[in-house]
């Protein structure tokens, strides 16, 4: 017997095949596993918002995955942009609100974070774990580059906070 798990809630948590067993205990095990790891998985999910947010970034990708997708001549956003979006907006802290997700003519994807016209702080993934930034709060404006590993670099936090203490 394998153990296959994925939570529906929380697509990117996944428990993949492990031993075999075949008694009684092994089953008992299996199914005990599995109800614990939707209990765990359940108060993992950040609701409406992050759901939200990831149908928005499919559909976008959905939307451009074809050159000239905006008739204007626009590169096609790459698997690799769709990706590390996904990742940036898992990794998102639920004390900020989700982002509007756009496409942009370049094929990397936009998140943008809007209060007013002198309150906004956008991002850009292109998929090479560099993100592009850019913020505007009342008179003072930031920009840059960071480097994106496992975490949401510390000054995007930072920034995002500017518009959300």
């Amino acid at each position: 017997m394998s153990v296959a798990v994925q939570c529906i809630d929380c697509p990117s948590f996944y428990v993949g095949p492990s031993s075999t067993g075949f008694s009684d205990d092994s089953r008992n095990l299996v199914t005990t596993l599995k109800k614990q790891f939707r209990e765990i998985c359940e108060p993992l999910t950040m609701g409406r918002h992050l759901e939200e947010a990831m149908e928005s970034l499919i559909e976008v990708y959905k939307r451009c995955t074809e050159a000239d997708w905006d008739g204007y001549g626009a590169d096609p956003v790459s698997k690799d942009s769709f990706f590390e979006a996904s990742k940036f907006i898992n990794l998102m802290p639920s004390s900020f609100p989700m982002p509007q997700i756009t496409p942009e003519p370049s094929g990397e994807i936009g998140l943008e974070w809007y209060k007013d016209k002198k309150l906004i702080f956008v991002i850009s993934l292109s998929g090479k774990n560099i993100i592009t930034y850019a913020g505007i709060f009342g008179s003072n404006k930031t920009h840059g580059t960071e480097y994106f590993g496992d975490t949401i670099p510390p000054v995007l936090i930072e920034n995002l906070r500017r518009l959300y203490p």
